[in-house]
């Protein structure tokens, strides 16, 4: 099996706690199996070439003509699709919690920026330091890996290109992120681990995810026509079903020495800056209707 992955927005939180992001995974039996749905659901513009959810002059129309796509070849349709969206507000929950558990092992400093970062001891002679809202981003990630190997069963080969800001090149700095969501998902002892798109053929395995995670942030976040919504709604409710789409959030529930839940006390300092979590979590409960909850 091949997994193809991508993610609105991309790379980082941007520290607005109502913001979703979205990753998209879609499972295919081989890299030719993945190849024929790109070149039969994905539109082009006028001189033939592919066209992205958030390209082209003429957007909203090769928008709506992959829409169109997918309910025409929807009896054929044999790949599978989960979409996992998560608001900033609870993906900071993800991070709080892992700080908290990991104190020990994750420091707080200053970059030359001027940007508070969370460094990660990776070996006695390895750190790894990111900006709080990239770290917040990764470990959220790492945990959308984990949803997807634990609950979902997912096997086979990951590729993203959902770290493309990643420093290239030889040195320390190379492929920064996906080397610390690997590290995450090794200590998990997950089975899944990414892989960056290497060659034209790979780099060109996102363009089925980059539709069906556009489509959905896009309505999760609002911003969808009316048509767009609509539509989703029916392709989630038809009867040969191959795309799941949920919000996933933390089953947060955190106990003192004396075994009382001070989950509320704990969420109310955190949300007003407690110094240790270097995080702004959502001053909202969690919801319960429209979540899959996974810790």
């Amino acid at each position: 099996m091949i997994t193809a992955l991508d993610a609105q927005p991309q790379e980082w939180m941007e520290g607005k706690e109502s913001l979703f992001h979205t990753v998209a995974a879609c499972h295919f039996k081989s890299l030719e199996h993945l190849e024929h749905w790109v070149h039969t659901l994905v539109p082009r513009n006028r001189n033939g070439e592919f066209v992205k959810w958030s390209g082209g002059r003429r957007k909203a129309d090769t928008r709506d003509q992959f829409i169109e796509n997918c309910f025409k070849y929807a009896g054929e349709i044999d790949f599978q699709v989960n979409c996992v969206s998560t608001s900033e507000g609870e993906m900071s929950w993800f991070a709080w919690a892992f700080y908290m558990q990991n104190r020990e092992l994750v420091t707080q400093r200053m970059d030359a920026r001027g940007r508070t970062c969370l460094v990660f001891k990776i070996s006695s002679a390895k750190d790894l330091q990111f900006p709080v809202l990239r770290a917040g981003y990764l470990i959220w990630y790492h945990h959308v890996i984990r949803y997807l190997a634990e609950v979902q069963k997912i096997t086979g080969k990951l590729i993203s290109d959902n770290f493309a800001n990643d420093q290239e090149g030889p040195g320390e700095a190379k492929a920064l992120g996906v080397t610390f969501v690997n590290f995450l998902l090794a200590q998990s002892k997950s089975e899944l681990l990414v892989s960056l798109p290497v060659t034209e053929r790979y780099k060109s395995c996102d363009r089925l995810p980059d539709y069906f995670c556009g489509w959905v942030n896009s309505v999760r976040s609002k911003t969808a026509t009316a048509l767009q919504d609509q539509k989703l709604s029916e392709l989630e409710s038809q009867s040969t079903k191959f795309l799941e789409n949920v919000i996933f959030a933390t089953n947060l529930n955190v106990v003192d020495e004396h075994g009382n839940d001070v989950t509320a006390a704990v969420k109310a300092a955190v949300a007003a800056g407690s110094a240790n979590s270097g995080m702004q979590p959502t001053r909202e409960e969690p919801r319960a209707a429209d979540a899959e909850r996974y810790q």
